[in-house]
Formats: C-alpha cells, structure tokens, sequence
C-alpha cells in the first residue's frame, strides 16, 4: 500500500463506500455540508493550505482508502487525521491499519508532528478499533449534536 496526494478524480470513489446518512456523518461528523456528499464538496474542504489530503492504493494501483493530515494550530507539531475511509469491500481485512501506520509515518516523519490526534463517534466501534490496533489512545471525550442527536466523539492521539 502506498499513499499519494489526493486528486479530484478520486472523490466519485471515496464518496461511493459511504453508504447512508449515519455512515456520512461518522465519516466526517458537519464538515461537509449536505448529503448525498458531493466531489466538489471535498474539494472546497481541501482548499486549504494546511489540510494534507491523502488516497491509500493498493499494489495494483487501486483507490482503496483515503485520509487527510492537517496543522489544527501554528506550532505545526501537532497533526490531526481527518476523513478516515476504507473501500466497504475491504473493511476488517487490516488495511485501515495499514494506511494508519503509513499517515503515522508521514505525519512524524514529513510533517515533523510530536503528537498525533483524531476522533471518532463512539457509535462507530469498527473504527475505533482499527485506531487502537494502529497505537491510538483514548484521551478524552466530547458531545457533539449531529443531525439533531447527541453523539459522543472521543479524542484519540499517538505520541
């Protein structure tokens, strides 16, 4: 598996494994304003200079997962994960792991990051078991009312 710097041709397929309203907002909580998710709607989240997005493909060059790295402050030390997607056909099969292991290794190694950070609904327990299975440490939690319901977000870092 590699990552490479996303490219608009690659949003009509990340947006294709989200499945429902629920799965859209685990996905990416009120970034993105309306669902049914649309490609340009990525691309005006991304059309920023410090948001790093990211597409996983697999050894035969296939889109298989996506992800984003962004700078959350100035002290450009701190990295946080964002947009965590793996293809529907391939979850629980360890390559949510792997592209993790890869964003870790970029963000420290590329991104001189001390500490890295994501959240995730804890409705979402496929997720937040393949961030602990990648050294992701629960370090606290916060309520979010997303789409009118109270939901849970935990805070999830790496050092």
């Amino acid at each position: 598996m590699t990552l490479r710097p996303y490219i608009k041709s690659d949003a009509p397929i990340i947006l294709s494994w989200i499945a429902d309203r629920a799965a859209f907002r685990k996905w990416c909580a009120d970034r993105l304003p309306v669902y049914p998710p649309r490609p340009e709607d990525m691309d005006v989240q991304y059309a920023t200079d410090c948001i790093f997005p990211f597409t996983a493909l697999d050894d035969n060059g296939e889109v298989v997962g996506h992800l984003m790295l962004r700078y959350p402050d100035a002290s450009k030390t701190l990295v946080r994960l964002g947009f965590v997607i793996v293809s529907d056909e391939l979850r629980g099969k360890g390559y949510g792991k792997q592209m993790l292991q890869l964003a870790i290794e970029k963000a420290k190694k590329e991104f001189g990051a001390e500490k890295i950070t994501l959240g995730v609904f804890d409705n979402n327990p496929s997720a937040l078991h393949c961030y602990e299975s990648a050294g992701f440490k629960v370090a606290g939690a916060e309520k979010y009312v997303i789409d009118g319901e109270e939901w849970n977000s935990l805070e999830m870092e790496i050092k």
